[in-house]
């Protein structure tokens, strides 16, 4: 008789009694021990015959100490991204990684959430990369130092690989990988290839680049010719930003009302013509006059309208506020303030210029610090939820003066009915945490309500006191 049909008696017998059944008690149990094991325990693994893991190589890194241990363990068990992205910049700012029993958790972490990765990537130090090596999931955060990048095969890699293996190349032989990227974009038939190809020039961008990206402005594609643009848009000098120079100069007139387009020009209320069109986005968003214009002033540095108006950026962003067509030239300005002597006073114009999920989307281009010092401009007359949603946006920690005056805006707001008496959860999520501690009793009498943010902050404050700067001649 086979197991499974012993096995099945057995449970029969089990089912109507040992009895009536026609057998012993204890023989019943016995065969449904030896039998129920026999035919459901798992199966003892198979034996492999692979050698044990190297022992990991020695390192001279140093180790985070038992205060920052321990504040990282509180971040782990919050499961709080923002925290945890803190804790390593910190720690990769004085040379410190993470001690290798927490290194599993933190790999594991980064795995999962690929946010995560270029700051966990920062502590994990050579023990960090050797343990990479062990299982494949976790092959990202091995030394991906872009030397020997075997570029025809980052072509075969899937998307986020390949952007990142092309523009890791790049960033170690920019002139020998435009040359590839030059050959492969002419035999390349799939536009998406193309467009990964384009894509991989933004890091190390230069002049050397113009010629190919002219080259892709042609290209049938939408996704393709758009990127092109877009790289072309942040070049300074560019052949792009000659022509559209020019049509701004032909096209629109400052008169007594501010800058407005010519009446018979070619912003007229007519389709661009084709050497126009191949220098605004193909995705929709630049149509019509107001995108037109939009398109064009993106496409100009800041400098064009400093050197047009004969005045420095507040009186050229102060001029371009008060024509009919603020909105569209200043979104427009708004994605080159990276190219700007002064972009302050842009940002602001723009955003006063701007409403609601206007300004927002437009804070969202501008870089960290820029956006956190035009909110706190721009923000007195702004509602909690706008005040809330806007710093939402940006990323933590704070620089000390964005968080100075951002706390100021919330304090001297009227919290909304649903949050009376609790301290804005974003300011004290992602503030400078030297700041709000300096603040704490300021910020409990405004908002007396004890939340979890609060002991939040106070673990932010753990963290910056456990890398604290140790006495001079003692080590961490």
């Amino acid at each position: 008789m086979s197991l499974e049909a012993e096995w099945d008696d057995t449970v029969q017998a089990l089912l109507v009694g040992a009895h009536r059944a026609g057998v012993e008690p204890a023989e019943l149990l016995d065969r449904c021990a030896a039998l129920g094991v026999a035919a459901h325990a798992a199966r003892l693994p198979a034996v492999l015959d692979v050698p044990p893991l190297a022992a990991a190589p020695a390192s001279a890194d140093r180790r985070a100490d038992r205060a920052a241990r321990s504040v990282l363990a509180q971040v782990l068990a919050l499961d709080d991204q923002i925290l945890l992205t803190e804790w390593c910049g910190l720690a990769a700012a004085r040379g410190i990684v993470a001690h290798p029993r927490e290194l599993p958790a933190l790999l594991g972490l980064a795995t999962a959430h690929p946010g995560l990765r270029q700051a966990v990537g920062k502590v994990l130090g050579g023990r960090g990369r050797w343990l990479a090596t062990v299982r494949p999931a976790w092959a990202w955060a091995v030394d991906g130092s872009a030397d020997g990048i075997d570029l025809e095969s980052a072509l075969d890699l899937p998307g986020t690989a390949r952007t990142s293996a092309l523009r890791r190349a790049r960033a170690a032989d920019p002139a020998g990988t435009r040359e590839f990227l030059t050959a492969q974009f002419a035999v390349q038939r799939r536009a998406t290839d193309r467009q990964a190809l384009v894509a991989a020039l933004e890091t190390g961008l230069s002049a050397a680049d113009e010629p190919l990206l002219e080259r892709a402005l042609d290209d049938r594609a939408i996704g393709v010719h758009d990127e092109a643009l877009r790289l072309l848009r942040g070049l300074p000098g560019s052949r792009l930003a000659e022509r559209v120079a020019e049509r701004l100069h032909r096209g629109l007139w400052l008169t007594a009302d501010g800058f407005d387009v010519q009446g018979d020009e070619l912003w007229a209320d007519r389709e661009p013509e084709p050497e126009e069109a191949r220098d605004l986005l193909r995705d929709g968003s630049e149509t019509g006059v107001a995108g037109r214009l939009r398109g064009a002033a993106a496409s100009v540095p800041p400098a064009h309208w400093t050197n047009r108006l004969g005045t420095d950026d507040a009186g050229a962003a102060a001029e371009l506020e008060r024509g009919p067509w603020a909105a569209a030239l200043l979104r427009g300005v708004a994605q080159r303030l990276r190219l700007a002597v002064d972009a302050g006073p842009w940002s602001v114009a723009a955003t006063r210029t701007l409403t609601g999920m206007e300004q927002l989307e437009m804070l969202a281009t501008l870089p960290a610090e820029l956006a956190a010092r035009t909110i706190a401009e721009v923000s007195r007359n702004w509602n909690y939820d706008l005040l809330d949603h806007a710093c939402s946006q940006l990323p933590a920690p704070w620089s000390p003066a964005a968080t100075e005056d951002l706390l100021a805006r919330y304090a001297d707001l009227r919290d909304p009915r649903w949050r009376a008496g609790r301290p804005p959860a974003v300011l004290l999520t992602r503030g400078d945490a030297e700041v709000l501690g300096a603040h704490w009793a300021r910020i409990t009498a405004r908002w007396p309500e004890q939340t979890a943010d609060l002991d939040v902050l106070r673990l932010r404050m753990q963290l910056r006191d456990a890398f604290a700067t140790p006495p001079e001649g003692l080590s961490p």
